[in-house]
């Protein structure tokens, strides 16, 4: 699924990309959703959208759109967290180029990446902008967690909720950027339909190594002590949260397959059929470890429960 097949299927971004084509202004757009569900791919092509001079919005062509993609477009800034956190200082100096005179297109574009990494001196500084609009200034803010930031930024802002897509959707994306099928599956569902996610991961050449251990590790429960299969995984220090998600994604094929089901890595169909573990435990052990690892608790004894649970 291309990008703009992509844009065209959700409902409200149509709507969006409507009143852009059309040239009608939005000041300030605000998009939430969790990492990788596509609102840096939305905001650039809105963007483009705004600034383009070709016929069709954007065109792709056209020297702005080139420009912009480039990252080179004098009348588009993108602001991001230095040091985790978005300052007053930061949000001044946009607010001041904004108010310059645009040098190519008729409006600035600010793209204001992790809003919600924004302190409140320089929110109530965004504020004052938003609060008293220009015409030739469009705001576009990415959060994660919008509830960090103030209610009265939110309601001068459009919100526009992005979600992961659907497993199949997510997999046919990832075999457009050149990936094989039956590893784009494999991303796709421990990314969690995640697209921005699951590329992290497929450029990570350790991904496919884990995921060899962790099934090894898992079905060695089998044939050995759970302390020695646990072993298996436990130097994976960094890929703790990787290795549970790929956890889950083996539970949960494997309930798929117990229950007369076709599961989602179909490439592994044969080794699921013959594997003694219980999906739905440890799907279970899975969840459980998961909340034990944000409160904490070490990756050893983590593992250590985990498998002995099992």
């Amino acid at each position: 699924m291309n990008e703009i097949d992509w844009i065209a299927r959700d409902e409200k971004l149509q709507h969006l990309m409507r009143s852009v084509q059309a040239g009608r202004i939005v000041h300030a757009l605000l998009f939430t959703g969790g990492r990788g569900t596509g609102k840096r791919t939305a905001a650039g092509w809105f963007a483009r959208a705004m600034l383009c001079t070709g016929a069709e919005k954007p065109c792709g062509a056209c020297p702005a759109c080139k420009k912009a993609l480039a990252g080179l477009h004098p009348d588009m800034r993108v602001l991001r967290p230095e040091k985790n956190a978005i300052r007053v200082d930061e949000i001044r100096d946009l607010i001041d180029y904004l108010s310059l005179k645009p040098y190519e297109g008729g409006r600035h574009i600010a793209i204001i990446e992790q809003a919600d990494r924004m302190n409140d001196s320089a929110q109530n500084a965004l504020l004052k902008s938003l609060e008293e609009p220009s015409d030739s200034a469009m705001f576009i803010l990415l959060a994660e967690s919008p509830g960090a930031l103030l209610d009265t930024i939110v309601s001068r802002c459009r919100v526009v909720r992005f979600h992961e897509l659907a497993p199949e959707d997510c997999a046919r994306t990832l075999e457009q950027r050149g990936i094989s099928p039956e590893h784009a599956r494999t991303l796709a569902g421990v990314a969690r339909g995640s697209v921005g996610r699951a590329l992290e991961m497929a450029a990570d050449e350790g991904f496919l190594a884990l995921r060899g251990r962790v099934i090894d590790s898992l079905e060695a429960l089998g044939r050995s002590t759970a302390a020695d299969a646990a072993a298996m995984v436990a130097p994976e220090k960094g890929s703790e949260r990787n290795a549970l998600d790929l956890m889950e994604l083996w539970a949960r094929d494997l309930m798929a397959v117990q229950n007369g089901a076709e599961p989602f890595e179909r490439d592994q169909l044969a080794r699921l059929s013959r594997s003694k573990l219980d999906g739905q435990r440890l799907l279970r052990a899975v969840m459980r470890a998961r909340r034990e690892l944000e409160s904490n608790v070490s990756w050893d004894n983590v593992l250590s429960a985990m498998y002995f649970s099992i």
